[in-house]
């Protein structure tokens, strides 16, 4: 209870500070914004926050105002219930699901406008969750808030990743974000769940800057990034305090969840 509470502090003095430091910064990111498409500066989406509370995160908007999202909601539907099935078929051929392909992408997205590449490439459309992490709605470090659709999909160990509140990074992005199932992000928010210390959360969050910096990806080849990502997420945990199932390692958990 008492890191918890430390951790509560460095989310609150964190969001606050940068807020204040970096308000010019997120006017001129705004402004850009606005110039570059019509529509609203922020998007807001509901999400599922800790024991399953739903609230507003806030990013900057990266796509047309008027772009339609069936389409793209549909292609993440097809791959989840089709690594549930077991079968490589899902969606557009795009992603990855049980014959390894990733979840949540998509070769090509007409949506996203010029101005939200560049802010997706460098993360700096998250920026506005400062303001869902000062309210306490989210961490700087947690797994990644879902949207209802996808928490449908869980099972009851999976349910356990709402046992925290959701983070602006995590596990899942340092290690496993554009490469992994479904299923292998949830598995890295529970490896991170379990796993917990202050620790921890300064190691992802050094290595979220080094992500910024180089706009998120390297030039690792697919199979050298499913090396890389396991043996990150081995070095992240294997200085953390001990898990709570020790006859269950990373990547090596029993069941379906």
């Amino acid at each position: 209870m008492f890191f918890r509470c430390i951790k509560r502090f460095i989310d609150l003095f964190s969001s606050l500070l940068f807020l204040v430091i970096f308000s010019p910064f997120l006017v001129f990111i705004a402004l850009l914004v606005r110039l570059d498409s019509p529509g609203p500066v922020f998007y807001r989406h509901q999400r599922i926050g800790k024991a399953g509370i739903p609230f507003n995160l806030f990013k900057f908007r990266t796509m047309k105002a008027d772009g339609d999202d069936s389409e793209y909601l549909h292609y993440l539907k097809a791959l989840i219930e089709s690594e549930r099935n077991g079968n490589g078929n899902g969606g557009n051929g795009n992603g990855k699901n049980g014959n390894g392909m990733p979840y949540l992408k998509m070769s090509s997205d007409g949506r996203i406008t010029r101005v939200g590449g560049f802010l997706r490439k460098y993360y700096l459309d998250e920026l506005p969750q400062m303001w869902n992490i000062l309210k306490g709605e989210m961490s700087l470090v947690g797994p990644r808030p879902h949207v209802q659709f996808e928490v449908n999909y869980y099972t009851a160990e999976q349910r356990r990743r709402m046992s925290v509140p959701p983070g602006a990074t995590g596990l899942w992005q340092v290690a496993g974000k554009g490469d992994s199932t479904f299923n292998e992000l949830i598995e890295l928010d529970l490896d991170y769940v379990d796993n917990w210390t202050v620790g921890l959360d300064f190691r992802i969050l050094f290595q979220t800057f080094l992500l910024m910096l180089h706009g998120g990806e390297g030039s690792w080849t697919r199979a050298d990034k499913s090396i890389s990502r396991k043996m990150r997420v081995l070095s992240f945990l294997e200085p953390a305090v001990p898990m709570k199932n020790p006859e269950i390692k990373p990547f090596q958990r029993q069941g379906t969840r």
